[in-house]
């Protein structure tokens, strides 16, 4: 494996990423994760699932957002949303990157973004969404939506701008909002999450994924007694093995 470490230039920020890639001199088709918020840190991504879709002839690349963690600035909602077409923009142009064929790979907060950014941009083929958030303006009127911003910000993982936080997400999840835009989907999508998730109900994730055209190719996959991050090592490596046969079978 190869691993390259790129700082992409976002305004006037810095986006921290970590390429993995295959030692073979040629093209391959590259599968982006999106973050959680604020998610693994993309250089743990080698140990945790980078090695196997290196395996099987990927180039991956996980990120922080602008204001998450070794990135440079404040964390907001739209802004990151900008820095996904940033980084396609920058990535495509890799010498082992084939252009023609990119997926999305989105855990939690990563697969509303997933799942909005690919009604927006074609260059997007197929995606992968693992225990979504469904809808994005639900977060901010949860009552522990404060909290929830604090423990982002613990450790000085993510950064955000001295503003009312709810007021603020409320008006960006608009948006973006899974829930709103599923219907306008025109990828291949898989969909998988835990009946045991502690934090988003399958039921209401099927809510979204119902709302995706029925002409598409998709599926919606529950593991029964895994939680919201899949932390159980059996149910870790079915998700890891749904969502890559996916990728392997449609780029």
């Amino acid at each position: 494996m190869l691993v390259e470490n790129h700082e992409i230039q976002f305004r006037s920020e810095k986006i921290n990423g970590f390429l993995y890639l295959p030692k073979a001199d040629e093209q391959f088709p590259l599968i982006i994760r999106l973050n959680g918020m604020p998610g693994t840190d993309p250089k743990k991504e080698k140990e945790r699932i980078a090695q196997d879709f290196i395996n099987n002839n990927f180039a991956y690349f996980a990120f922080d957002y602008t204001g998450v963690r070794s990135s440079t600035g404040l964390y907001e909602y739209m802004s990151s949303h900008e820095n996904i077409n940033k980084i396609i923009s920058f990535l495509a142009k890799h010498p082992k990157i084939d252009s023609s064929r990119i997926g999305l790979f989105g855990e939690s907060f990563g697969g509303a973004m997933a799942l909005c950014h690919a009604t927006r941009d074609t260059r997007i083929r197929c995606i992968a969404l693992r225990s979504p958030v469904y809808d994005t303006e639900k977060i901010p009127r949860m009552k522990i939506f404060e909290g929830l911003t604090q423990l982002w910000q613990r450790d000085n993982q993510m950064r955000l701008p001295k503003v009312n936080h709810k007021k603020v997400f409320q008006s960006q999840s608009q948006h973006y909002n899974p829930m709103k835009q599923a219907s306008s989907l025109a990828v291949p999508i898989r969909v998988i999450t835990g009946d045991k998730d502690e934090i988003l109900p399958e039921k209401q994730i099927k809510r979204m994924y119902d709302k995706i055209p029925s002409s598409l190719d998709k599926d919606f996959k529950i593991i029964e007694g895994a939680n919201h991050n899949f932390s159980n090592k059996k149910h870790f490596e079915d998700m890891k093995n749904y969502i890559i046969s996916f990728f392997s079978e449609t780029l």
